[in-house]
Parts: C-alpha cells; sequence; structure tokens
C-alpha cells in the first residue's frame, strides 16, 4: 500500500480556502485605505540608524508630505 506524503509548503495539498481568506485580507486592505485620502508610502531600511544622513532625509520628506496634507503611511518600527 503506497502511503500519502504531504510535503510542508505544498500549495497543492493545503486548505483550499486559503484563496478566499488571503482575498478577503486584500479587500479589507483596500476598504481601509480608500478612507484614507490622499496618502504617500515611504519605504526605509531597519540597516539606517536615525542619525544616518538618509534616515533624516526621509524624516524631513515625510513631515513635509504631512505639513501638505498627505498622509504618511510606513512601519515606522524596528526589525
Amino acid at each position: 500500500m503506497k502511503k500519502n506524503i504531504i510535503i510542508k509548503d505544498d500549495f497543492t495539498q493545503e486548505d483550499t480556502w486559503r484563496i478566499f481568506r488571503i482575498m478577503s485580507e486584500l479587500v479589507d486592505g483596500f476598504e481601509t485605505l480608500s478612507k484614507v485620502g490622499k496618502a504617500v508610502s515611504i519605504f526605509g531600511s531597519s540597516r539606517f540608524n536615525p542619525d544616518n544622513k538618509y534616515y533624516k532625509m526621509a524624516e524631513e520628506t515625510a513631515y513635509l508630505m504631512a505639513k501638505a496634507g498627505y498622509a504618511v503611511i510606513t512601519g515606522s518600527g524596528p526589525s
């Protein structure tokens, strides 16, 4: 008798409803962001310290964007 071996991370053997859960999270995100209005997202790196010139430039850019009326979206946390 042949045994069925399920390989971890084999998408063909995972819960078939997973795609609907992922889709619902995407829809929730779009609904939330649709209420934000004008916004900009700033992507950075956790490799820079707050005293780094590029870090400071990003802070200044975010400040100016917020002052101009944009919502600033960022991870804003340590890695």
